[in-house]
């Protein structure tokens, strides 16, 4: 018990620290220039679109059980449709786009609760059964953190939701992983379909929501090669720190 808190705790610092640097930098980038944001929004999304693409899609699809994958694939993408059906009805005159920040951080909040479950089921005698999953999730809440910084400055609220976010996010990954670590982990069907959950989240989030909504809102060519650089980036990444 004493030692899955401790991993849960780690957890919980590492995402919260990786979340708050990619936000910090986006605020350093950006700077006052809100124009700008649906640039560096874009940068990120092709961030994670190569995280998905390059990283976690084919080391889940050649390591685990495919119609399991694709069914909680399938799950977590109708769930998240459904959310959004939901929450882009929310209105509030308070902000300039409430609905880009509240549902942006509730995307990626209800994708980290089967990412903790996953991650706390793929830990077995205190050890990370598959350490690549451990990097990818560790990896992708850099451009997490950059997208909720960005939602954030645009929406023109405090500062401090930001780190509320931040703070809220790796919480639940801490307590899901904490959880996980206590489910049944030799039952591969059920880690299977919670990774398969995790991924269709983030691939929702990232192809429909950021990328797909950002090109439809202002197609232009500029737009299309920043995301193309932020997925060529995180082949730069991918490349360099894993080739060894």
């Amino acid at each position: 018990m004493i030692e899955g808190i401790r991993i849960s705790v780690f957890i919980m610092t590492m995402i919260f620290l990786g979340t708050c640097i990619g936000g910090l930098a986006t605020r350093y980038v950006a700077g006052g220039l809100r124009k700008n944001y649906r640039l560096l929004h874009m940068f990120c999304g092709g961030l994670l679109a190569g995280l998905l693409g390059l990283e976690i899609l084919p080391e889940t699809i050649s390591n685990y059980d495919s119609f399991g994958i694709l069914t909680g694939l399938s799950s977590g993408i109708v769930f998240m449709l459904l959310m959004d059906r939901v929450l882009h009805n929310v209105k509030d005159v308070h902000f300039e786009k409430p609905e880009m920040y509240i549902f942006m951080f509730l995307a990626l909040f209800i994708h980290s609760i089967p990412t903790g479950l996953a991650l706390g089921m793929s830990i077995q005698d205190q050890k990370f059964q598959d350490p690549s999953l451990f990097w990818a999730i560790l990896i992708h809440h850099f451009p997490e953190g950059m997208v909720m910084m960005i939602s954030v400055m645009v929406s023109n609220v405090n500062l401090k939701i930001f780190w509320v976010f931040c703070l809220l996010l790796s919480f639940v990954v801490g307590v899901t992983t904490y959880l996980g670590i206590f489910l049944n982990s030799g039952s591969i069907k059920i880690y299977t379909l919670f990774l398969g959950t995790a991924v269709g989240t983030l691939s929702y989030v990232t192809l429909y929501e950021i990328l797909y909504k950002g090109i439809v809102d202002r197609f232009t060519p500029l737009i299309v090669g920043v995301a193309l650089a932020g997925f060529l980036s995180f082949l730069f990444l991918q490349t360099a720190l894993f080739s060894h």
